[in-house]
């Protein structure tokens, strides 16, 4: 639940982030909506071919695959990722640019201050994609800061990366069961379709 706390919390980052230049107010990023939009198109659509190839044998047996492959982990990371384009596309809509140093921190309290404190985009919806991102970010044990320096975010191909435990290893891909990893990958992939279609609403509002 994002609480009146965080939202001032997020509000203090926007505030730091634009002085810092982490995002900037920029006329020509309207111009990046439609790449954002395809990329998270794309996203998804890793996503579900992943998930599918997770689950369907005759599918493994006809390209040659183990049937016991699974790649559950990379369906998860996919569906963030196409939030993750889609909530950019977003700011891109509204002028706003986001910096290659913590894009997804940035993107997260973005979202927050100009679409959840002004009721254009559910609560539950940013709820859903923080949730998503926590997921993956245990899941690759990852540090927001570490996001650029091991994957690179490239039309067309699958990406990993993402800033969330400073806990402890996450042990998706080690010791839970199938039906569970299978369980959450769904979740992932119904989560990112429902984001993409409430903001492509949200988009088509924004003048």
């Amino acid at each position: 639940m994002i609480t009146n706390k965080e939202v001032n919390e997020s509000e203090r980052n926007i505030a730091q982030y634009l002085s810092e230049g982490l995002i900037t107010k920029d006329k020509l990023s309207i111009q990046l909506v439609d790449f954002y939009k395809d990329m998270a198109k794309n996203s998804f659509q890793v996503a579900q071919h992943l998930f599918n190839l997770s689950t369907d044998k005759e599918l493994k047996k006809k390209i040659g695959f183990a049937e016991e492959f699974e790649c559950f982990l990379w369906a998860v990371v996919s569906s963030y990722y196409s939030m993750f384009y889609m909530a950019n596309a977003a700011l891109s809509k509204i002028r706003l640019k986001v910096g290659d140093k913590i894009p997804h921190k940035v993107t997260q309290d973005a979202l927050i201050v100009y679409f959840i404190k002004n009721n254009k985009l559910a609560k539950y919806l940013l709820e859903n994609y923080i949730e998503t991102k926590n997921e993956v970010l245990n899941v690759m044990s990852m540090a927001e800061e570490d996001l650029l320096k091991h994957f690179q975010l490239k039309a067309n191909e699958l990406i990993a990366t993402f800033d969330y435990q400073r806990r402890k290893r996450g042990e998706f891909q080690y010791t839970i069961k199938n039906p569970i990893k299978q369980a959450v990958a769904q979740t992932s992939l119904d989560r990112a379709k429902e984001f993409i279609q409430e903001i492509n609403k949200v988009l088509d509002k924004i003048n």
